[in-house]
Order: C-alpha cells, then structure tokens, then sequence
C-alpha cells in the first residue's frame, strides 16, 4: 500500500468515523492502523460502499466493543473511503 493512501484512510478514520475518540490524542493516532491494509484492499477490489459499512460495523462492534455508530454515519464515511479509490485512477 502507498503511504499516500496509507495516510489518506488514517484521516478518514480518524476525521470521520473515530468510535474511540483516538484523534483527540496526539499518541493514538496510529489506533487503527490495523485496519488500513484491510481498508486499502477493499477501496482497490470491486468492494462497495456497502462492504466497507459492514467491515467498519464488525470492527466497531466485535473488536472494539461499541455500539454500531449508525448505518447512514457509516455509509458516508465509506463514501469518502471510496472516494480514494477514485483519486488513485
């Protein structure tokens, strides 16, 4: 994965999805790192909005134990992730 795109998903996660509050901390910004490769490889795939809602859902819910934010706060945010997939053709 390039690092621009690397660094382009981090924002997104960190601006606009951030169940765990991480871009308030200077020292979490890396929180969900872990999710960035999985993330690259759904943006470059044929994925659609819809999987990216569901791989953010299953991460909000089963590994980080939080209520799901929303399906329409979640769709947008997989808006803009694909939205990268876009800049990078």
């Amino acid at each position: 994965m390039s690092a621009p795109l690397r660094d382009q998903i981090r924002q997104v996660l960190l601006e606009d999805w951030d169940p765990s509050n991480a871009a308030r901390f200077e020292a979490a910004k890396h929180e969900y790192d872990a999710y960035l490769s999985p993330l690259a490889d759904l943006i470059r795939s044929d994925a659609d909005a819809e999987a990216i809602v569901s791989f953010l859902k299953e991460r909000e819910s089963e590994i980080m134990c939080f209520p799901a934010i929303g399906q329409s706060h979640l769709r947008r945010v997989a808006h803009k992730l694909l939205k990268l997939r876009d800049q990078a053709q």
